[in-house]
């Protein structure tokens, strides 16, 4: 099996629009951008900026749905050991996910733009953190994340198709969802409208080497 090789490259020297391919960044003066683009449909001026705070209220007006579901998450990264082979990656197609680490650290991200078959080609790897996190589009493909050093605390607020695993098929938003796989927890709250690639979760050829 060929192993792809991905350079490890720091979230604070991309731009937003040039991340807006996997998602948006979440923490960064929104004054340094201009423009619209992939969910950054305005441009954003802060609401209130004053010698007490600067504030955005609204950077991206989500409408309100009895379709979509909000949810707070929290997670607890462990680390890796450098040059471990990732060889399985997901995607929630009907479903945002949001990362802050906290803590002052950082996390680990490897990412593959929206597409029908992950792509290596396409496929990079961020160090999030300490001072800003990412909110990953629908249908980004990615390695959950994980820590560089030591336990990291991270914040995890979903929006999108959630529901509690019922059994093989979860039946919701009226519709039926085939949730069958070793990816799925019965009883707990799901991004609907998942896939996976590579790993124990299907035959298809994974692998990828985050080069520090």
């Amino acid at each position: 099996m060929s192993v792809h090789k991905v350079k490890l490259e720091r979230l604070r020297d991309i731009g937003m629009k040039e991340f807006s391919a996997f998602g948006r960044i979440i923490g960064r003066d929104e004054d340094t951008e201009e423009g619209k683009y992939n969910l950054h449909p305005i441009d954003a001026k802060a609401a209130v900026d004053n010698d007490m705070i600067k504030a955005y209220w609204d950077l991206i007006p989500f409408e309100l749905s009895d379709q979509e579901l909000f949810s707070m998450g929290m997670l607890f990264l462990k680390s890796k050991k450098p040059g471990e082979p990732l060889d399985w990656t997901e995607c929630h197609k009907d479903t945002f996910e949001f990362f802050f680490p906290l803590g002052g650290k950082q996390l680990v991200f490897l990412l593959c733009p929206p597409m029908e078959v992950p792509d290596p080609a396409q496929t990079r790897a961020f160090i999030v953190g300490p001072d800003e996190g990412v909110m990953l589009d629908k249908g980004t493909w990615h390695y959950p994340p994980f820590a560089l050093n030591g336990i990291t605390p991270c914040l995890m607020p979903r929006y999108g198709k959630l529901a509690p695993r019922t059994g093989k098929v979860t039946h919701a938003y009226g519709k039926d969802w085939p949730t069958e796989g070793p990816g799925w927890i019965e009883g707990t709250l799901h991004a609907l409208n998942t896939e996976f690639y590579g790993g124990e979760f299907s035959d298809d050829e994974y692998n990828i080497q985050i080069v520090f």
